[in-house]
């Protein structure tokens, strides 16, 4: 038994552990099916109105979805331009029953 181990410990061991592996991936979380909301910025919009066109819809504050604007795109001022990307990830967005709803926890 002993030899066996000894010719067979590492085959074992990367069963073993390929299988945590996988069950830890398959059953991790609902990361699939977030979806990141990008937001394309329009002439003449800046952080302020498009928080104000975009926070009630995610059931948020004006305030907080700025927050959530400047933090996710690691905005140093509140100076966009017209055709720039603004990015709110996904694990801001609770899904359920096929809509989706905000969910700020103050990430």
């Amino acid at each position: 038994m002993i030899s066996i181990w000894k010719k067979y410990s590492y085959a074992v061991l990367f069963i073993i552990i390929t299988l945590l592996m996988g069950f830890y991936i398959l059953f991790s979380g609902d990361d699939k099916h977030h979806t990141d909301l990008i937001i394309t910025v329009q002439k003449g919009e800046t952080l302020w109105s498009i928080s104000q066109k975009n926070a009630e819809k995610y059931g948020m504050s004006t305030t907080d979805f700025m927050k959530i604007l400047e933090k996710e795109n690691q905005l140093k001022s509140t100076s966009i331009k017209n055709g720039d990307e603004l990015i709110i990830s996904g694990s801001y967005l609770k899904h359920k029953d096929d809509k989706i709803e905000y969910a700020y926890e103050g990430k």
